[in-house]
C-alpha cells in the first residue's frame, strides 16, 4: 500500500498519467486542463488545481442567457442529484452566464495515487452526466451543427 503524501503539480501530472487521464498544461493558469471533459459539448473550461487544502475540480458550462432563471430554479434539485458536485450560477455584466461546477478533496492528511483517481474519476463521471442533462434540458449553448436536444416547450 501506497502511503500518503501531500501532492506537488508534479506529482498529480504523475497519478493523472498512472489513472490514464488525458491532461494538458497551458500559459494562461497553473491547471491541469482535463481534456476529457474539455471536450464536452456546453464546456468552457475544466482543470484540476492544486490548492493549499488540496485538489480541486472545476468545470465552468457556457449557459443560455434565456435558460438562467429556469436553471436558477433547477439549482436545488441538481445539487441534490449529484451531492459530490458544487454548483453554482456565474454571471457577469460582460460574459455569458456559466454554470461552475466544483469538487474538492482534501489533501491535509496526504493523497495516494488511488485517493486521485477514484476523485477524478467520479467527478469527471457525475460532471459528464450534469452536462449531458443540462443539455437535455436546453440550458447550455450547443456547438453549430451538433444534434440539438428536445426544445424546450417552456412559454417565453
Amino acid at each position: 500500500m501506497t502511503s500518503p503524501v501531500n501532492p506537488t503539480q508534479d506529482l498529480l501530472k504523475n497519478w493523472l498519467e498512472q489513472a490514464h487521464i488525458a491532461y494538458y498544461l497551458c500559459d494562461q493558469c497553473d491547471g491541469l486542463h482535463v481534456k476529457a471533459l474539455q471536450e464536452l459539448p456546453g464546456v468552457v473550461d475544466s482543470r484540476l488545481l492544486l490548492q493549499d487544502y488540496g485538489v480541486l475540480l472545476t468545470t465552468e458550462l457556457e449557459i443560455r442567457p434565456m435558460a438562467v432563471l429556469p436553471l436558477a430554479a433547477d439549482l436545488g434539485r441538481l445539487n441534490m442529484d449529484f451531492p459530490i458536485l458544487k454548483l453554482f450560477i456565474d454571471v457577469v455584466d460582460d460574459a455569458t452566464p456559466q454554470l461552475v461546477v466544483a469538487a474538492h478533496l482534501h489533501s491535509g492528511a496526504g493523497l495516494t495515487p488511488a485517493q486521485l483517481g477514484w476523485f477524478a474519476e467520479q467527478t469527471m463521471a457525475a460532471t459528464s452526466q450534469l452536462a449531458t442533462e443540462c443539455l437535455q434540458l436546453d440550458y447550455l449553448y450547443q456547438e453549430p451543427g451538433e444534434a440539438t436536444s428536445t426544445p424546450s416547450r417552456a412559454l417565453h
